[in-house]
């Protein structure tokens, strides 16, 4: 393996690091994990026993459990020490992010107001900007909404018809528009919101609820998360002060999108959350359901779900921290020097967006096969709202749309990668070309890795090739038009995912191979070898999927057959696997690993 101190964006499609650089969450500082720990119980004490009463939109419950968690220093986390707040590493934030995503409606506002909420004034704002808001902020006494979304602009965020025209007499730019499904809108005191200066200038607003003009909707009436807030947001010639502007006018896409980064890595491991509640229902459920006399969870069919969710699952924790620590390493290697104490941070976020949208997909994926898969073991028990899985199977499916959907960070993660290369910021095409040539001279296998997941290394090897290689074909046929093949750039993109999931897990497993006892050890190879099985396989029908969209006939026979010398990989055992993952699950009452 390589050691490379100097950590960038991608770079682990192209070497393998070092497993004393590589962080696994076990190995979190205590400091580190007590802010999860407060939050936790804070969560089970006050949250949770008063889920049906958040449900049920009680008025005002949700901004008085935010004030608790805002007295806790939630809020605080990541406001850098300069500015009076905690200045936590991201991998202590991941942590709270997951009782978060555990926490229901109350979780959804909790991490609007840590992330794309409250983050805007902490990476972007003035001295006066901070000075005026961050401490309501930090307490929650200031609750905030991030308004980006208009009627006719989802994902094309930067198309939003909102409107701002500077009044000269009193100094003021006048906004008028909509904006739609904004979280926290019913009790928000201030919204971070954009709108096109002279028609065409980007920009970022600091709104507040009580300036005339501004007014909301009614709540949405939603699919999942029926207690959280989502409104319309409507701006009718609202006056906002030249001091209000967050950033540059014109400069809006460098909030929106950064913020977004934070988002996409916030909502990953809250998604993880949600995954392991839903193993635990899952797990505790099979265990004492029975059938034909004996429990369910003794049915092999039951014992592949159980595994393939604690595999999913174990995958998204290990990327989580994975992508936390090479921000907080980036961010601390920068730190020296900055003139704006949040910069670095900014800068870290910037440069691993494509690993946060990698998480983003990957995690909110996961979590809805868990809880389909967790409300399949229960049968009709699990469209029952008594049982808790009703509930979470209604709110998981939003996470694949906000923030990003799962299409557009497919987008992100292959087309930043591909600038990256073209810019000579990553060396891919070097690596594609270098890859190319010997596979025209290589033939049959290579030696195999000897030691523990030796196979599962190889494959993980392997499908690092297949997606250079694909990547090099399709680049190679379709030139500067590629961002125009919208499925090639997706499969591109599952290949990368699959890639940076396997590995996340896989190192985790050997850093931590000598401290396991041997049940411990056995169940996580098991869930490696699950998730190397399923994802070197979606790699290899993705990367077929490219070459086939890229080259016909005979070049179409050549290419595949310099593929297949890539594709070589032995079947693992399956049930044996399977087994192996579920008995630990059940014995441990859910997932096992956290």
């Amino acid at each position: 393996m390589m050691t490379d101190t100097k950590i960038k964006s991608g770079q682990f499609l192209l070497r393998t690091p070092d497993l004393e650089e590589f962080f696994v969450p076990e190995k979190l500082a205590e400091e580190e994990k007590s802010f999860s720990e407060t939050v936790g119980r804070y969560s089970r004490e006050k949250i949770l026993p008063k889920r049906a009463e958040v449900d049920a939109m009680t008025e005002g419950l949700i901004p008085q459990l935010l004030r608790g968690l805002g007295e806790l220093g939630t809020f605080m986390l990541d406001v850098p020490e300069a500015l009076g707040g905690v200045g936590a590493s991201k991998k202590a934030a991941m942590q709270v992010a997951e009782w978060m995503g555990a926490s229901g409606a109350t979780g959804v506002a909790a991490i609007a107001q840590a992330g794309i909420g409250g983050l805007p004034i902490i990476y972007f704002g003035t001295d006066e900007q901070r000075e005026k808001y961050l401490p309501g902020i930090m307490s929650a006494e200031i609750i905030t909404a991030y308004a980006l979304t208009e009627p006719g602009s989802g994902s094309d965020a930067l198309s939003a018809r909102t409107t701002a025209t500077w009044n000269e007499e009193k100094q003021v730019y006048v906004l008028s528009g909509a904006k739609q499904f904004i979280t926290n809108a019913g009790f928000a005191d201030i919204f971070i919101s954009f709108a096109q200066v002279d028609g065409d200038k980007f920009t970022c607003f600091i709104l507040e609820k009580s300036m005339p003009g501004l007014s909301t909707g009614a709540e949405e009436k939603k699919m999942g998360f029926t207690g959280s807030s989502t409104r319309s947001v409507i701006l009718e010639n609202v006056e906002v002060p030249k001091e209000n502007v967050l950033g540059e006018i014109g400069k809006g896409h460098r909030i929106a999108f950064n913020v977004l980064n934070i988002g996409r890595l916030k909502l990953a491991p809250a998604t993880l959350g949600g995954a392991k509640i839903s193993l635990r229902e899952g797990a505790t459920y099979a265990r004492d359901r029975k059938q034909f006399g004996k429990s369910i969870a003794e049915f092999g069919v039951i014992q592949q779900k159980l595994a393939i969710a604690a595999s999913k699952t174990y995958c998204a924790e290990s990327m989580c921290y994975r992508t936390a620590h090479v921000i907080d390493r980036f961010a601390d290697d920068l730190a020296d020097g900055a003139t704006d104490p949040a910069d670095p941070t900014v800068q870290a976020l910037k440069e691993f967006a494509v690993e946060c949208s990698i998480n983003k997909v990957y995690a909110t994926e996961a979590l809805d096969y868990v809880v389909d898969e967790m409300l399949q073991v229960h049968g009709g028990y699990g469209y029952i709202q008594e049982y808790p899985i009703e509930s979470i199977y209604r709110d998981s499916r939003i996470n694949r749309i906000w923030e990003g959907t799962s299409e557009i960070n497919r987008m992100i993660v292959t087309g930043t990668l591909l600038q990256r290369a073209m810019k000579g910021e990553l060396p891919l095409m070097a690596e594609i070309q270098k890859l190319t040539s010997e596979l025209m001279e290589r033939r049959g296998r290579t030696e195999p890795t000897d030691g523990t997941l030796g196979p599962e290394q190889d494959s993980i090897s392997l499908a690092k090739k297949m997606t250079l290689f694909a990547a090099g074909v399709a680049a190679q046929k379709f030139l500067m038009t590629l961002d125009q093949q919208q499925e090639v750039l997706s499969w591109l993109a599952d290949m990368v995912i699959q890639v940076y999931a396997m590995e996340s897990a896989l190192l985790r497993t050997l850093k931590l191979e000598s401290e396991l006892g041997a049940d411990e050890l056995a169940a996580r190879i098991a869930a490696v070898e699950l998730a190397v099985a399923d994802g070197f396989h979606l790699c290899e029908e993705s990367g077929r999927s490219v070459l086939a969209a890229s080259h016909k006939g005979e070049e179409l026979r050549s290419s595949l057959s310099l593929f297949r010398k890539l594709t070589r990989r032995d079947p693992i055992d399956r049930v044996a696997a399977g087994r192996t993952l579920a008995r630990f699950v059940v014995e441990r009452e859910g997932y096992p690993f956290g």
